[in-house]
């Protein structure tokens, strides 16, 4: 199974799917991530990984237009901005739809931001978990 987790810039949202993924997936699967651009990883997203014991070490960002969008058997979208413009897949059905709220856009105290992060690592997990066990495939 060969899986592309997408969001608008690569750095939060899709960058925490790939690690939850490298985690969660069997070890076979080829997992990877992009963006409809690129910003670099902020130091927020690896902290909140790390919280959970997952080093985000080695993940880049990428913009998608870097990989053969037509050689993943998934492609997973978590912001509404990459599933508009995301390029037409030969199988659409191959596209699984997951926007959600992007924790770089919160503002608000530090607490509250890194209440946000949280959250949003935690239903990114529940969203790779999903995959894993099945729950979500091809066209759902």
């Amino acid at each position: 199974m060969k899986v592309l987790f997408v969001c608008t810039a690569n750095s939060c949202r899709s960058q925490m799917a790939e690690s939850w993924a490298r985690h969660l997936f069997p070890k076979h699967w080829s997992i990877s991530s992009g963006g409809l651009l690129t910003y670099r990883i902020t130091e927020k997203t690896r902290h909140t990984m790390m919280e959970v014991g997952l080093d985000m070490a080695g993940q880049d960002t990428k913009t998608i237009d870097t990989f053969d969008l037509s050689s993943f058997d998934l492609v997973v979208t978590l912001s509404r901005e990459a599933g508009r413009f995301l390029p037409a897949l030969d199988d659409p059905s191959r596209h699984i739809r997951r926007p959600m709220k992007d924790p770089m856009g919160v503002k608000g105290d530090p607490e509250e931001v890194r209440l946000a992060f949280r959250k949003g690592r935690d239903h990114i997990r529940g969203i790779v978990q999903d995959i894993a066990d099945g729950n979500i495939q091809a066209g759902s």
